[in-house]
């Protein structure tokens, strides 16, 4: 049997490990069952992959992101490994049709969601299936104090007990002590082996900088050679601050949930081939991305909690070069804390108000509605029923996180448009050359049922024949859409909603109680972002990682609080500080920076042009011989 080394330099091309993924694969393979809690970047995927490759039978692997399972998928099958998912609204044919394949067709990877999992013919096949290893990733769902706890979650341990001799691996980035052990428990995991390494990262400089003018103080932090994210909150903001950072110079891009799934491939590959180097994006963007020349990761809104943050940040220097992660706060932030932030959470009786709203708004009768399935126009539905936006969908991703309703948003992100005037009346438009007249020119040509039909369209076509901007085209299809003569749907305000469960107020109060300690964990992280930003006196590393119950941290020596604390050495002192480091030994920048507290990258410039240090062949800095 090849070694875990030998799979690894086959398939992927690497040389060796990264801590801890060897070990744990040969814990794996001799039987045990796993705990792995292992920040962003640290190549969680590699671990199931190359155990699987070494074990005999299929590797299932349980998780709550299609995406990603997509991504996984499509990875291992252009390496020649053959993977499948259970995922998307599969009819019983297509159902059957993938089993048969994982179970006949030497298959070795089947991926599946934790819903998926509870079909009873899912169960029934996998229980004949050879399955040689049980991998869930996310795992910090199963607990209702992680931060993305999701019930079905809880039930995955019916996998176990069908096949009870396969070991299990848990994998997730960020998990407290209660957390790790609910995985424990409600895997039924059997005297579990635990793997927990820092959430923070020794070359990661987490800093906080509070600015009047973010966009401005972010495009004086960009390096114009270096590969950036750049998190904002809104779809809008991403491409408002791409288009605005771009006329500076910079080569920009940007990625949220709205864009078609064509969209996505050209704007990443571009990316990932440097074409482009600032992506401005939505928290969605980066989950599962092997990019590892990230320098800088920006937040210019506060994240949600500060489990996102460490994922998100954790983006940057996967190369275990040095990097930073800034989030930019302004005294908005703030002193408006609690209006800007904590108000967007809904209390229960709001939740309560969008779940009955829903089913009025489908007109659906008490204990009917399950698995009925329809478009929602999510501004129409905000505006019918009196609901604030922020907090409305809010409400909708906590009860789909209760598996009360699901959401779809990857099949309705076209935008769409339909004539409301009569053919006279454009006529008369487009003669008389009024607002947007183009726009109704281009669709009487290219649409044939756009009189009697939403039909889907193509802005960037527009914008390409008539030589407009997406932001012209953008405002002529609003300013028709407000004389109705037509009616535009942009891309984003109407995404397909199923209902899991019947409308049933009894069925509600089941779900109030975690509903309620969801509601608490949200406004408690929030909190904790705040005492995080507002934090003057504390390494940021130390704090992250008190955050996460890990013993006894060490101050980092770069963050801004560090270097603040550090920042009273002089020029002469900082040089010598060097030179008595190198004298005993070589060492890198990071070990370096961790040792005098400040970023050092001018003056180890300044030490080798003086010909007094030199970078050795494993990039070390030594003393000039």
């Amino acid at each position: 049997m090849p070694t875990p080394i030998q799979i690894l330099q086959q398939y992927w091309g690497y040389d060796s490990f990264r801590q801890p993924q060897e070990q744990i694969i040969n814990d794996i393979v001799s039987g045990h069952d796993v705990i792995g809690i292992l920040p962003t970047g640290s190549g969680k995927s590699v671990i199931y992959q190359v155990s699987g490759l070494m074990l005999q039978g299929i590797t299932v692997v349980i998780s709550p992101l299609i995406a990603l399972i997509e991504d996984q998928v499509a990875g291992l099958n252009r390496r020649g490994i053959k993977a499948i998912a259970l995922t998307g609204h599969l009819n019983f044919e297509e159902l059957e049709r993938l089993l048969n394949n994982a179970q006949f067709g030497q298959t070795k990877f089947l991926f599946l969601s934790p819903e998926r999992l509870q079909n009873d013919y899912v169960q029934k096949r996998l229980a004949q299936m050879p399955i040689g290893l049980i991998s869930v990733d996310e795992a910090h769902c199963i607990s209702e104090w992680g931060h993305d706890f999701r019930p079905s979650y809880t039930k995955i341990h019916l996998l176990r007990d069908l096949q009870p001799d396969a070991p299990v691996l848990a994998l997730t980035a960020t998990a407290k002590q209660n957390v790790i052990k609910d995985i424990e428990t409600y895997l039924a995991l059997r005297q579990p082996k635990i793997y927990k390494t820092s959430v923070v990262r020794s070359n990661i400089a987490y800093k906080v900088h509070h600015s009047k003018q973010k966009i401005n103080d972010l495009i004086n932090h960009l390096k114009k050679n270096q590969t950036a994210i750049v998190y904002v909150k809104t779809r809008r903001k991403t491409y408002q601050y791409a288009q605005y950072v771009a006329q500076h110079g910079f080569k920009t891009a940007y990625f949220h949930g709205g864009m078609s799934f064509d969209d996505k491939q050209a704007v990443l590959i571009d990316w990932l081939q440097n074409k482009t180097r600032v992506m401005f994006a939505t928290t969605a963007f980066g989950m599962g991305i092997d990019k590892p020349d990230v320098r800088q990761v920006f937040h210019l809104d506060l994240p949600l909690s500060l489990e996102n943050y460490v994922q998100e940040s954790g983006r940057a220097g996967r190369d275990g070069k040095m990097s930073q992660a800034i989030i930019f706060a302004d005294d908005d932030d703030i002193q408006n804390f609690e209006q800007n932030y904590l108000r967007l959470i809904p209390d229960i009786n709001f939740v309560y108000k969008v779940y009955k709203s829903l089913f009025n708004h489908f007109y659906i009768p008490q204990y009917e509605g399950k698995d009925f399935e329809a478009d929602l126009n999510f501004i129409h539905f905000c505006k019918r029923f009196n609901l604030d936006i922020f907090q409305t969908l809010n409400a909708i991703q906590i009860l789909e996180a209760e598996e009360i309703i699901k959401t779809n948003q990857t099949r309705r992100f076209i935008p769409t448009a339909k004539i409301l005037a009569s053919p006279s009346e454009i006529r008369s438009y487009v003669k008389n050359k009024r607002t947007g007249y183009q726009i109704i020119d281009f669709f009487i040509r290219s649409y044939t049922d756009i009189f009697y039909l939403d039909v889907k369209i193509n802005p960037k076509k527009i914008a390409a024949k008539y030589d407009l901007s997406p932001e012209q085209v953008k405002k002529n299809l609003n300013d028709l859409h407000k004389k109705e003569i037509i009616r535009y749907q942009p891309a984003g305000e109407v995404f397909s909603i199923r209902f899991l469960e019947n409308h049933d107020e009894n069925l509600f109060l089941y779900h109030q109680k975690r509903i309620a300690k969801r509601l608490d964990l949200k406004i408690k992280q929030l909190k904790d972002v705040w005492a995080y930003i507002t934090n003057k006196t504390k390494c940021r590393s130390v704090f992250l990682a008190e955050y996460f119950d890990e013993p006894n941290p060490e101050s980092c020596g770069i963050c801004d609080i560090c270097q603040t604390q550090n920042n009273q050495l002089a020029d002469t002192e900082i040089i010598q500080k060097i030179l008595d480091l190198l004298k005993t030994e070589c060492l890198d920048k990071t070990s370096l920076q961790k040792a005098i507290g400040i970023d050092l990258n001018p003056y180890l410039d300044k030490l080798i042009e003086n010909r007094q240090v030199e970078i050795s062949t494993d990039f070390k800095y030594c003393l000039k011989k």
